[in-house]
């Protein structure tokens, strides 16, 4: 991967993308997932700045809690994984 593609794939990011389905709905888990993130990153600075080691414990905890919850939207969204399709036989139901 080249500083080319690099900076192609930052023109193609959008926040938009990361808080919706496939479908152009929004979708909870990851509007939350990316929140949460944000909350984690925001309080790991913090305690940084203080020295605290629970706050730090805490925010990394935390901050997995969020990308747990973009992972599961991402699981969750059939366009972006592999099609799994049924082979069914012609057979009548009550055989």
């Amino acid at each position: 991967m080249g500083l080319k593609d690099l900076k192609e794939m930052i023109n193609k990011f959008s926040f938009a993308q990361m808080t919706s389905n496939s479908n152009g709905k929004t979708s909870a888990s990851g509007t939350m997932g990316v929140l949460i993130c944000t909350i984690g990153s925001i309080s790991f600075l913090y305690g940084s700045l203080i020295k605290d080691t629970d706050i730090l414990l805490q925010s990394v905890v935390f901050t997995g809690i969020g990308a747990g919850l973009l992972g599961y939207r991402k699981s969750q969204d059939p366009s972006k994984g592999t099609e799994i399709t049924d082979i069914v036989q012609d057979q009548p139901l009550n055989s």
